[in-house]
């Protein structure tokens, strides 16, 4: 009676550690959208055991030989390095197309991506990060070759991919589109793993030619001088995402200037205005010149050279204020450097 009574007071305590030690086994899936074909790359890792999948029993072992297709660590899949499954092809959803020129790009987005990239032949070379779904991104290709960042997968999984991947091409070009979000359900394995880590990757062999207008400059600088109305020390930094934070930082810049200008038009759906005020200056002289901009994660990069009189120079002996108002992409922060990459300022919106 002890005994049975000892046995129900442990049940709940071996139930909790069996809960905490898991299932013992991992999942790690590719779905690869080919031309052709949508296949099912699924591989396991964790300790060797056996699972269900619609009716099937699944035998998890380690190694059973040597395989192109084999991943470090993976388990095998009744003797295959991974379970295959392949089903009837479904439509695209990104494209990318080469402008008659032969050296722009143009990828389109139906479905959110997080990357694409372009095999021509030699190398793999970044065309573009995350897209939103209907999203269109033009630009001149690249010439710096590297290897595509799947997200989604590990540095074994990703080699094994891209190898078949580029096996398949048959002397084409390819673009490889990293998808946002699976396009299949998860499998339905019997137990279910501790973890289910899953991708998506369409593939599109050669590029048919297209008339592609050239891409968008990175900015465009809408007003720049030396007289703001700006009347800080310090440089400071604005960022504009709507016309009447666009019209202060217009005041700042042209102040009661006669005749006075009007604020540029914008389209602030997907652009914005940012400005950099160097501050006062004791005389003439002081400039600031756009080295360039680069984009990322919300956010653009701006390098300015700030250009001072030489000593000796022959200078306007008056206060100045030298300044610069740039429309860029649409961004939610921007931060002004130096060529060294020190920040001057930067603002948010």
């Amino acid at each position: 009676m002890r005994r049975a009574l000892l046995l129900l007071a442990l049940l709940p305590l071996l139930a909790a550690c069996q809960l905490l030690e898991g299932t013992g086994y991992r999942v790690a899936e590719a779905q690869l959208l080919f031309p052709e074909a949508t296949e099912r790359w699924t591989y396991f890792y964790g300790e060797p055991r056996e699972v269900r999948l619609s009716g099937r029993t699944l035998r998890l072992e380690g190694p059973r030989g040597e395989s192109l297709w084999a991943v470090p660590g993976a388990l095998w899949v009744n003797e295959n390095p991974f379970l295959r499954e392949v089903a009837p092809s479904l439509r695209p959803l990104a494209e990318a197309v080469r402008g008659v020129g032969g050296s722009l790009v143009e990828v389109r987005a139906q479905a959110a991506l997080r990357g694409s990239w372009l095999f021509d032949g030699v190398g793999w070379v970044r065309l573009t990060g995350g897209l939103r779904a209907g999203e269109r991104r033009a630009l001149v290709q690249p010439a710096g070759y590297t290897v595509p960042d799947l997200e989604a997968f590990t540095r074994g999984e990703a080699q094994v991919l891209l190898r078949e991947v580029l096996a398949r091409r048959g002397g084409r070009q390819v673009v490889l589109f990293e998808l946002s979000e699976p396009v299949l359900r998860p499998l339905g394995l019997d137990p279910a793993p501790d973890s289910y880590r899953v991708g998506a990757l369409q593939v599109q062999y050669g590029l048919r030619v297209e008339v592609v207008s050239p891409p968008a400059p990175p900015y465009r600088i809408l007003d720049r001088g030396g007289n703001a109305a700006y009347g800080e020390a310090e440089a400071r930094a604005f960022l504009a995402n709507n016309p009447t934070r666009l019209a202060e930082v217009w005041n700042l810049a042209v102040g009661n200037r006669l005749p006075r200008p009007p604020a540029p038009s914008v389209d602030f759906r997907t652009r914005s205005v940012a400005a950099f005020f160097w501050g006062l200056k004791p005389t003439g002289g002081y400039g600031i010149e756009v080295v360039g901009v680069t984009y990322g994660g919300g956010a653009a990069r701006v390098i300015l050279n700030l250009q001072s009189p030489r000593p000796g120079a022959i200078v306007t002996q008056a206060l100045t204020s030298p300044y610069v108002i740039l429309e860029l992409e649409r961004v939610n922060r921007v931060v002004f450097a130096d060529p060294a990459g020190r920040v001057l300022a930067e603002a948010r919106e």
